[in-house]
């Protein structure tokens, strides 16, 4: 059976239409496959949630996304630093760094995040390699933080007070070498997410910044494959997450 056969089979098996949802990692720096992305998103018109990164964001990648109309931001950390102790495994929000280290530099991130974005900017925590102690990530409803998407299933847990949206569709191959995924690939793993039977929304994650050409060739096609199909319906993050501040 093909990957798209495989889809198409999935969602019939399924009662109720298919909620997907797009985040991209890492936006910040003025890099031209920033504006790749948003204008992939634009001509297909999927909301693309960016995870962004205050201590990195430039004033050119603020104004690429303002012009970009589906475009949200949620916080990816303070500056993608690595705080792991040795041993550990990377962490930015944690490790050597507790809630006391932390938090005027991400409360800080916040501010400027609301000041650029305005009603742009979802108040959503996005950790860096989708990983923070559970320690930090119970400060920060105190910290203004209304959500929070990190990867399907992994730690850490969250206050109830939170709305979690993870992403659970990687278009990255890591461990492959930093691969970018085909288009059927990614549809198999759509169906194999399908095969559980859980009530979604099913998280896409992107990075920008470490995908080519090939790479968003296939991203184009997924998603129009998505298009294609009437039981998926694309969610942006302000509908999952609450809207703005």
């Amino acid at each position: 059976m093909t990957a798209l056969a495989g889809l198409d089979a999935a969602l019939a098996a399924r009662a109720a239409p298919v909620a997907l949802w797009w985040r991209d990692d890492d936006a910040g720096p003025d890099d031209l496959r920033l504006d790749r992305l948003l204008a992939l998103a634009e001509r297909r018109g999927v909301p693309v949630a960016l995870a962004t990164v205050p201590a990195a964001l430039t004033p050119a990648a603020t104004d690429r996304i303002l012009a970009s109309a589906g475009a949200s931001v949620l916080q990816h950390g303070v500056a993608h630093a690595d705080h792991a102790r040795p041993g550990e495994r990377r962490i930015e929000l944690g490790g050597s760094a507790g809630p006391t280290e932390l938090q005027g530099s991400v409360v800080a991130g916040r501010v400027q995040l609301a000041a650029a974005f305005g009603r742009r900017f979802l108040p959503v925590m996005v950790p860096p390699w989708n990983r923070m102690a559970p320690e930090v990530a119970a400060c920060l409803p105190g910290w203004g933080f209304r959500g929070f998407s990190g990867w399907a299933d992994g730690p850490p847990p969250v206050p109830d007070r939170l709305v979690r949206v993870d992403a659970h569709l990687d278009a990255i191959d890591w461990r492959g070498g930093r691969r970018c995924l085909g288009a059927d690939e990614l549809a198999g793993r759509l169906v194999t997410l399908l095969a559980t039977c859980r009530p979604g929304p099913f998280g896409l994650l992107t990075h920008h910044l470490v995908t080519d050409e090939a790479g968003f060739a296939a991203l184009d096609r997924f998603l129009g494959v998505v298009q294609d199909r009437a039981a998926i319906r694309w969610a942006g993050a302000p509908d999952l997450f609450g809207g703005a501040v």
